[in-house]
């Protein structure tokens, strides 16, 4: 399928979905991206938006390096900066997961629990989880939501839990126990909820690593993927607890699976030489659920490209589009080249991804985030 190389100069660009097949999908609407509007926002560095208030309409952005938090309003204009230093007084340490509501931000570290800060970055209060722990995932995601005025966010591993035992025991584990966990900040009582799907592939009963789950909630209703797989969960909230109610298959051509072993084998794993299809950012809007993914890279390719380096490994990524009840309306959308895209989704169906320097091959001294609407015709 031809693929579309994204400008250099701000333009608003048209994405068609290319020619229509025979099959089923292609007789509903002709689904594209089509870059909309951009952002500037003048900040050197590596800046990833993190989420998006729409009461106060601003955008927040962490860099990892330093921890600092950069706020910025609709075009781009900074409203605020500061670091959070690493030790000290009203430190933080590994900024986990960040939110921002209402002008106000929450964060999840790495070892003290919940921080609620100022616009200006001030710390007005903290809730530490009253049990040691650390976080296996390497995604930043919403702080917590809440159910029932309980804090619902995702489950962290128990330290004592990761003492001793193998590296398949702990994983073993992780595709057992329920995903999220529920904190009642006046009682101290805390419970698990969402149990790991039976219908993924991480329970299929071999060892696939890390499972690295993503949970979001609009509603009553949550959603969950993990990585290197084209499946979501659709889950419901009844009473305190969540429930599974649909598994979701993308439906998608020619994807590259992950490779799993039996647990006995778990030692000599490894994901060096696998680039599986993985769901790279999920939006929901009016109903619909859109999903950023790649389809991923054949294994025999990766080991040719080992021995020769002119075979370039590309992992292409597209755009998929189902409708309220979850029924696939177009895979396969092209998705402009050169592009990390947010979780960030606004409430006008702006989704906002960043353009790569590396990829353009240039050193700015700005940040550009591109805003795309996926329209139909």
């Amino acid at each position: 399928m031809k693929r579309f190389l994204l400008p250099l100069a701000i333009a608003l660009c048209y994405f068609s979905c290319g020619e229509k097949g025979t099959d089923s999908l292609s007789k509903s609407a002709d689904f594209h991206l089509e870059i909309v509007d951009s952002m500037r926002i003048d900040y050197l560095g590596s800046l990833w938006i993190q989420d998006y208030d729409s009461i106060s309409q601003e955008y927040i952005g962490l860099t990892r390096v330093d921890q600092e938090i950069v706020i910025m309003d609709q075009n781009g204009q900074v409203t605020s900066n500061f670091v959070i230093p690493n030790e000290g007084p009203n430190s933080i340490v590994g900024v986990f997961s960040i939110s921002y509501r209402n002008g106000a931000i929450q964060i999840l570290d790495s070892r003290n629990g919940f921080h609620f800060l100022t616009h200006d970055g001030i710390i007005e209060s903290n809730l530490p989880l009253p049990y040691s722990y650390i976080f296996v995932n390497n995604r930043i995601h919403p702080t917590f939501y809440q159910v029932n005025n309980q804090l619902a966010y995702l489950r962290p591993e128990r330290s004592d839990s990761l003492k001793g035992g193998t590296m398949g025991g702990l994983v073993k584990y992780m595709y057992e126990l329920p995903i999220v966990e529920l904190y009642d900040s006046l009682s101290g009582s805390i419970s698990q909820t969402m149990n790991f799907p039976k219908t993924s592939i991480y329970a299929d009963g071999n060892y696939y690593f890390l499972p690295f789950p993503t949970v979001l909630k609009q509603d009553d209703l949550w959603y969950l993927y993990f990585t290197n797989e084209l499946k979501f969960f659709v889950y419901r909230e009844e009473g305190a607890d969540i429930v599974l109610e649909k598994t979701v298959d993308m439906v998608v051509n020619d994807v590259v699976l992950p490779l799993g072993v039996p647990f006995s084998a778990a030692a000599e794993y490894s994901m060096g030489d696998q680039r599986p299809g993985k769901i790279e950012q999920f939006y929901r809007y009016k109903g619909q659920t859109i999903l950023i993914y790649s389809k991923g890279i054949p294994e025999e390719r990766v080991l040719l490209s080992q021995k020769d380096p002119s075979i370039e490994l590309v992992n292409e990524t597209y755009a998929a589009v189902f409708d309220e009840n979850y029924k696939l309306l177009k895979n396969d959308i092209p998705v402009p080249e050169g592009l990390v895209f947010s979780r960030v989704i606004t409430g006008n169906g702006e989704i906002l991804a960043l353009k790569d320097q590396d990829y353009f091959g240039v050193e700015e001294e700005f940040v550009i985030y591109y805003k795309l609407k996926l329209l139909h015709e």
